[in-house]
């Protein structure tokens, strides 16, 4: 407990023209260059409308390798008409002005080129300046639109993450990320307000010029062939895809006779099958999962129980407290995955001895212990005292069949 919370309080505490400058000079011991400075999107194929950029405002810098020469503008368009440079090497570079390592619409381009200056020659020099961001854009089909509603879509980087909803959607909004994995986080409602859909993707195999397509699609209530909500990633440079599927909510026929059940709602007969149960959580020592105040001997030994074998477990926590976990989260995310374990490396033994089941401990089986009795009492911690702290865990299994349940926990006043 003492390695976990040291860790937990050290982490709390393009598409323009070409702009082209002569530089010339006849003077003795000095060369000529002709720049030519432009963005490419020659290799870059999109769906989407990008945004325009303008070649003119790149800045630009021109260090010499032998001299010591170095001298750079704000953009393009404050390039002098002559520049009188000594024969020698040199590399000129421009890129994107004021970029930031996440936003919307803003497309970062750089490029960097030698060249030589001979006496009494004239150098050509074409500096070509490509994409070094990643674009992001959001494919919902209408049967998402209409099955979800509220929903809304976060892609989540290390430097930084951006919310699509159905506004963001409708003014066609792309993000821009430096080259990182990213997390791609869905969630919504069913229309019908019958289940709260949730479902996570990391995208690991990232590199400039990416761009990521997020599909969403969704199978309506009441269709009983296949599907659910697919997640799918496309990506135009790299083809690569992935895909995240969530099942839909069937309407079963009811049969002229009822199905045949054994105690416990896991066995009937060879023609009537009986589905698994749903999953659900137990708290022992707090059945009717009340309220409790946080203290040092606290009993938070839960069990979760999943006939239909557990598929995804994510724990999602109130506002309050979703900055100390994005902490020890990869990509700074604010949940935990416990099946494909979004946790840092660092951190992933120190949680384990506090009590915290993850991984292959969790992915498949159909009833296991979690215990949070040594995490909870961290919340002190780093919390503020007075405030209610809740914990929501998002329990799946291999038949779609889902549970949410929350647990608050009271921080008492100092």
């Amino acid at each position: 407990m003492k390695k976990i919370l040291f860790a937990i309080s050290t982490a709390l505490l393009m598409f323009a023209g070409c702009k082209k400058t002569e530089i010339t000079t006849s003077e003795a011991g000095l060369g000529s260059v002709s720049f030519s400075i432009s963005s490419d999107n020659s290799e870059y194929v999109t769906k989407a409308e990008l945004p325009q950029v303008d070649v003119n405002t790149f800045k630009v810098k021109i260090t010499g390798k032998d001299n010591g020469y170095s001298e750079e503008w704000a953009s393009v368009s404050e390039m002098p008409g002559v520049l009188e440079l000594v024969s020698g090497n040199y590399t000129v570079t421009a890129t994107s002005p004021d970029a930031k390592p996440v936003a919307w619409d803003q497309p970062v381009y750089g490029g960097s080129q030698d060249f030589t200056v001979m006496v009494g020659k004239v150098s050509n020099v074409n500096l070509k300046c490509s994409i070094t961001n990643m674009m992001v854009t959001i494919n919902p089909t209408e049967d998402f639109l209409n099955e979800l509603t509220g929903w809304e879509v976060t892609v989540t980087s290390e430097d930084g993450k951006l919310v699509w909803t159905r506004t963001e959607y409708d003014e066609g909004k792309a993000g821009f990320f430096d080259v990182a994995p990213l997390n791609v986080l869905v969630k919504g409602e069913r229309f019908d307000g019958t289940a709260v859909i949730q479902q996570t993707l990391i995208i690991d195999e990232v590199a400039a010029k990416d761009h990521h397509i997020i599909n969403l699609d969704a199978k309506v209530t009441g269709s009983i062939e296949g599907g659910g909500l697919h997640l799918t990633v496309d990506n135009e440079v790299n083809d690569r895809n992935e895909n995240i599927n969530i099942p839909g909510l069937e309407e079963i026929p009811v049969e002229d006779e009822p199905d045949t059940e054994e105690p416990g709602g896991e066995t009937g007969d060879d023609e009537h099958p009986v589905t698994p149960a749903a999953p659900t959580l137990e708290w022992p020592s707090n059945s009717t999962f009340d309220k409790m105040e946080i203290g040092e001997d606290m009993d938070v030994n839960l069990i979760i129980k999943a006939p239909g074998k557990i598929k995804s477990v994510i724990v999602r926590f109130s506002d309050n407290f979703t900055a100390a976990i994005s902490i020890i989260t990869v990509g700074n995310v604010d949940y935990l995955d416990l099946v494909n374990v979004n946790i840092i490396p660092e951190m992933v033994e120190s949680l384990k001895a506090g009590g915290l089941t993850m991984g292959d401990d969790l992915l498949g089986q159909t009833q296991v212990e979690m215990s949070l009795s040594q995490l909870v009492p961290l919340i002190s911690e780093v919390g503020v005292p007075g405030d209610d702290y809740v914990f929501t865990l998002h329990v799946e299994d291999e038949l779609g069949q889902t549970l949410d349940k929350s647990l608050t926990f009271h921080n008492p006043e100092e």
